[in-house]
């Protein structure tokens, strides 16, 4: 009898250890504060021989967690753009809800969307340059709208989204929508293979104007198409993608493409090194009289980066731009980012 008591005892000792294991365990709603700038100097060589400092980057917000599943978010980018007479322009950059669970992502309300989100993350040097997409404007970071994602398995995750299209900056209710798809493919470890396209409604109101003295031209829907493989682990950061977007500003034929190509190494804990190669092209209805696109032509990149600490990155790089339709630049950049 004692013995099956002695059992009892200690099955009821594991039982209350493990509720207050648990209980101690149990989920707390927090919060953090996001505090995030991209800052540069830079020095021009050749015909742009300008020099000076420039911050590009000011975000401040806050992210709260209600549940294990539940969040929201609400950041205020202070330096998103640039007057006429060159003064800081402010705009809300995020404010969305959202909720995950068991390989299920939905975000609503002002959100990063999932055009080249994952391009950036191989690219690791937002701070020093935009992703191939971004950098060329084929489509915005960031819009009004609703996303979903959701993991099958460890192997192949999708995405969805229905957002207004313009971007962040200019939110409106009109009859134009842009709708997105992505796949994205884990063959084997650290790699991964990602196909994206969108459909942008026309819209009347939207259209890209037409150049000086061509006065007919068909308008479609937008389309943009990206293809993406990287590859990533402790030292080794890489990737290439293709883009193109289709029909730009609606305008049939009006079109823009390009590659990127992109890697980023570790030297030592506190060093990397990285170099990029980007290539962009476009073509045009027979109308067109001239080329419409100043972005055509190759950029090459090299720098290297220190981080003294896990808050500061500091980079200097060397950049050289050659523009299909004007004369060779050379700049030499040290950026920087602060990230809280």
């Amino acid at each position: 009898m004692k013995r099956y008591f002695s059992i009892f005892f200690l099955f009821s000792i594991l039982c209350s250890t493990s509720s207050y294991a648990q209980d101690s365990l149990a989920f707390k709603p927090s919060g953090k504060i996001i505090a995030r700038s991209f800052l540069d100097f830079s020095k021009g060589f050749g015909d742009d021989d300008k020099s000076g400092f420039d911050i590009t980057r000011a975000l401040l917000g806050y992210n709260y967690k209600f549940t294990r599943t539940l969040q929201a978010q609400v950041v205020i980018d202070g330096a998103a753009g640039k007057t006429s007479s060159d003064g800081l322009e402010v705009y809300l950059r995020n404010a969305f809800v959202n909720w995950s669970d068991k390989g299920f992502s939905v975000n609503a309300g002002l959100i990063g969307l999932m055009g080249f989100s994952v391009q950036e993350t191989y690219w690791m040097h937002r701070y020093v340059m935009k992703s191939f997409q971004d950098l060329n404007k084929m489509g915005p970071s960031v819009d009004m709208g609703v996303t979903a994602e959701y993991a099958f398995n460890p192997y192949i995750s999708a995405d969805l989204g229905i957002t207004n299209g313009e971007g962040y900056k200019k939110i409106k209710k009109d009859n134009s929508m842009k709708y997105a798809a992505g796949l994205s493919l884990h063959p084997t470890k650290n790699t991964i293979l990602r196909i994206y396209g969108d459909v942008y409604n026309e819209s009347e109101n939207l259209r890209d104007a037409l150049p000086e003295g061509v006065t007919d031209a068909n308008f479609k829907d937008q389309y943009t198409m990206a293809v993406f493989a990287g590859y990533k682990d402790n030292k080794i950061s890489a990737g290439a993608e293709y883009n193109r977007v289709f029909n730009k500003g609606f305008v049939e034929k009006k079109d823009y493409f390009g590659y990127s190509v992109y890697t980023s190494i570790a030297l030592a804990p506190k060093w990397r090194t990285f170099a990029r190669y980007d290539l962009v092209d476009s073509s045009a209805p027979n109308s067109f009289n001239t080329a419409w696109n100043s972005l055509d032509g190759q950029l090459m990149m090299i720098g290297v980066e220190f981080q003294p600490v896990k808050q500061l990155k500091i980079a200097p790089n060397f950049r050289n731009l050659n523009p299909d339709h004007s004369k060779s630049q050379r700049y030499l950049f040290v950026s920087v980012e602060f990230n809280l």
